[in-house]
C-alpha cells in the first residue's frame, strides 16, 4: 500500500513596507507615501531626504506594524522640517584686465616703477592707478606681482637687487 502525503494550504502573512513622508512642520499633512514588498534601507534622524525638488530633514521617526486580513504592514513614518539652503556667495575674483604689452622692456621698467617710486609696495601704485585711471597692463601686472608677494616676501628683496644691479634712473630722494 502507497500513502500519500496530504497536502494542507496554510494562509501566508504576507508583509508589505509603508513609508509615509510627513510635510515639515506638520503632523497631519503628508508629502509621500511609498509601498514596497521588500524592508527600506535603514536611515535615521538627522539625515536629509530629497522630495521632489526640495530636500528635508528628518527630525522623528515612528514605527509600527497594522495587520489587515493576511497583509501586516510595516509602517515607517518620517516626520521632517525643511532644510534651508543657503546661497553661494560669488567668489572673490576680480576678472583681470587684457594685457596689451607683454614685452621684456615693459616689464623691466615695471619693475624699475615699482621700487624705485612707489617703494616696493605694489598696493600703493595700484591705489595710484586707481586714483588716476592708470594703463590696464600696468594694473595687470601689479595685481600679479602683488599675488607672487604674498606667496613669496623673499620675491621683493630678488627685485629690488635685478633693479639696484641695472639702474635705469636714480633711486628717489628717501626710498628705500
Amino acid at each position: 500500500m502507497r500513502v500519500s502525503p496530504i497536502r494542507v494550504k496554510t494562509k501566508r502573512m504576507s508583509n508589505l513596507y509603508v513609508l509615509i513622508i510627513h510635510v515639515p512642520g506638520d503632523r497631519n499633512a503628508i508629502a509621500a507615501r511609498f509601498t514596497a514588498r521588500r524592508p527600506w534601507a535603514p536611515f535615521a534622524v538627522g539625515e536629509v531626504l530629497r522630495i521632489g525638488r526640495g530636500r528635508v530633514r528628518i527630525i522623528e521617526i515612528i514605527r509600527h506594524q497594522e495587520r489587515r486580513g493576511g497583509i501586516v504592514e510595516h509602517i515607517a513614518e518620517v516626520f521632517t522640517r525643511a532644510v534651508i539652503t543657503r546661497r553661494r556667495r560669488a567668489p572673490n575674483v576680480i576678472a583681470m584686465p587684457e594685457s596689451d604689452d607683454q614685452s621684456v622692456i615693459a616689464q623691466f621698467i615695471r619693475y624699475h616703477v615699482l621700487v624705485r617710486v612707489f617703494g616696493g609696495d605694489p598696493d600703493a601704485w595700484l591705489a595710484d592707478l586707481r586714483a588716476r585711471g592708470g594703463n590696464q597692463s600696468d594694473v595687470r601686472f601689479v595685481r600679479w606681482v602683488r599675488t607672487r608677494l604674498r606667496r613669496d616676501p623673499a620675491l621683493l628683496t630678488a627685485i629690488r637687487r635685478m633693479v639696484d644691479a641695472t639702474p635705469f634712473w636714480p633711486a628717489a630722494p628717501g626710498v628705500m
